[in-house]
């Protein structure tokens, strides 16, 4: 029993001693190769959560309400879960070390469920209901582009993101589908399901912009994490 806490105390003080992940090797800004090679090889790992950095879990993620209401339609969603970020394609990544500036572009496929509240007009349906939703999103591109500065603790230096911004493309259609439509109507439940089916790629575009937003606040909290994390001396060459 002894030696079993001893194991344990050695093993945890060479994590804690050696933190950075095996994958992160260190890269020069210009070296676009090793930037995009280093991310990719991360992605699965991050996205998995690393609870020696307090980053939770992105696949799945959860994201407790989001009101995606417009000006003629009153749409909230909540208990949302988003799964497939873990199989994201790096597909490029940019950092201009001079003006602190990281770009990084994702291709991905994901599924996001929930609860909807819904009532009003989205597109040209009126529709109302409140239910479980499902979208599925297929090869959309996302693009991060952040300002970070860096802050000493501790006698080393560590990045801290000052500001984000992002923007997404929906390359092919995806899916959406809401349940209980018109409170169990099938008729014209069915009608309204045939038009968002043909229309999902629009329909994202018009509601599923505070969805996606969320979505993204969420792994730049955990980027955040990781850079507050490790030394910058550890995550760049320069």
């Amino acid at each position: 029993m002894h030696l079993l806490v001893i194991l344990n105390v050695i093993f945890v003080s060479i994590v804690c001693a050696n933190p950075v992940p095996p994958e992160l090797t260190k890269c020069l800004s210009t070296d676009s190769k090793c930037l995009k090679s280093v991310t990719q090889a991360m992605i699965p790992k991050f996205a998995s959560g690393l609870e020696i950095f307090n980053i939770k879990s992105l696949d799945p993620m959860g994201i407790e309400k989001v009101d995606a209401s417009t000006p003629n339609l009153k749409l909230f969603l909540s208990n949302i879960k988003v799964t497939g970020l873990k199989d994201c394609t790096a597909k490029k990544i940019e950092r201009d070390a001079a003006k602190k500036i990281l770009s990084v572009t994702l291709l991905c496929n994901a599924d996001v469920e929930g609860n909807y509240d819904m009532k009003g007009r989205l597109l040209v349906l009126p529709l109302e209901g409140n239910d479980k939703f499902q979208v599925k999103l297929n090869k959309a591109i996302f693009k991060v582009e952040g300002k970070y500065d860096v802050i000493n603790k501790d006698g080393k230096t560590y990045w801290d993101i000052k500001s984000w911004d992002h923007a997404y493309k929906l390359q092919e259609k995806s899916s959406v589908h809401f349940e209980n439509l018109f409170n169990g109507n099938k008729d014209l439940a069915k009608a309204a399901q045939d038009v968002i089916e043909s229309n999902g790629n629009e329909i994202i575009d018009e509601v599923g912009p505070p969805v996606i937003k969320a979505i993204v606040a969420s792994i730049v909290e955990g980027v955040q994490e990781f850079f507050h994390a490790i030394p910058a001396e550890d995550l760049a060459l320069d």
